[in-house]
């Protein structure tokens, strides 16, 4: 799908929702973030409505601590809100697999997928069941994953057949990167513990089997300004899961640095190629505010 050009003029046809979705934000509340919202919201109602009735799929995509989980919460109310548009959530985070079966993967292939994150450490086979699923108007059974105690939770949640599907994950969308880049490390982790490649080959060969999944008639790409943001940003996101009391397996900021390192490579892989296909693409400022929006 093609996004028509951006605008930052509040919608006028959304202006009486403009209250509500400030309580919605709370703290992510702006002119800024309400003019985004309202673009997408408008443009994805239109693609729904020239579909046919049949589901779409919007993939929602960044890095850690963009905001694409909130993001997708607003943009989910205000379809239904404002565009009687019936919308489904579906994070890539929920499909991460039990950590007992991730640590069996880890002793058989490498070490490093016990680690939650990467392609490889998802299970690949409920996503493909639940969208198709959802895709032929069936609900389906969702887990929900305790990343306080990196694990699956004993409590699943049921997704409903909706027009729209949003699916937002860190990598939603991102592609193989060619094995020639694959040959040298870019950072600790990979010279450290990973210096034959097998870990970021096995990850790549992974994502390439994610790709009937990642399929989507549009894509909306949060771009970080850096690696250091994202670090102070998944930090940030460790702080407010402790307040609320979540878990006992809380990162410190030693910790998420060397967590995002897993990420980083096709992290800097969708900065330089996702960038330039996405339909909508968000550049984000290392204050986390929206510097510019661009259509692709």
């Amino acid at each position: 799908m093609k996004f028509p050009e951006y605008s930052q003029q509040l919608p006028v046809e959304l202006a009486s929702y403009r209250q509500p979705f400030g309580k919605l934000a709370g703290a992510l509340d702006s002119d800024t973030v309400f003019c985004l919202i309202g673009y997408l919201a408008v443009n994805i109602a239109r693609l729904a409505s020239e579909s046919s009735n049949k589901t779409i799929v919007v993939s929602i995509a960044g890095a850690q601590g963009t905001g694409k989980s909130t993001m997708s919460r607003l943009l989910s109310s205000m379809l239904q809100g404002c565009f009687n548009t019936s919308t489904t959530i579906l994070s890539l985070d929920d499909f991460y697999l039990p950590l007992e079966y991730r640590q069996q993967v880890a002793v058989d292939i490498h070490p490093l997928l016990g680690v939650r994150g990467v392609p490889g450490t998802h299970d690949l086979a409920l996503m493909e069941k639940v969208l198709t699923d959802l895709l032929h108007g069936r609900s389906a059974e969702v887990p929900v994953f305790d990343k306080g105690e990196d694990d699956r939770s004993s409590r699943w949640q049921e997704a409903e057949p909706a027009t729209v599907i949003l699916c937002e994950g860190w990598c939603w969308g991102a592609v193989p990167e060619a094995q020639e880049r694959l040959m040298h490390p870019i950072n600790d982790l990979e010279r450290n513990q990973d210096p034959d490649g097998l870990w970021r080959r096995y990850v790549n060969e992974q994502l390439s089997r994610y790709q009937s999944v990642f399929r989507a008639s549009a894509q909306v790409f949060f771009m970080a300004p850096s690696i250091e943001a994202i670090v102070r940003w998944r930090f940030q996101q460790e702080r407010e899961l402790a307040t609320r009391g979540g878990g006992s397996k809380m990162m410190t900021e030693m910790e998420v640095r060397q967590f995002v390192a897993y990420f980083e490579r096709i992290t800097g892989w969708m900065l330089e190629e996702m960038a330039g296909r996405a339909s909508v693409v968000v550049s984000l400022d290392e204050r986390h505010a929206i510097q510019d929006v661009l259509v692709n």
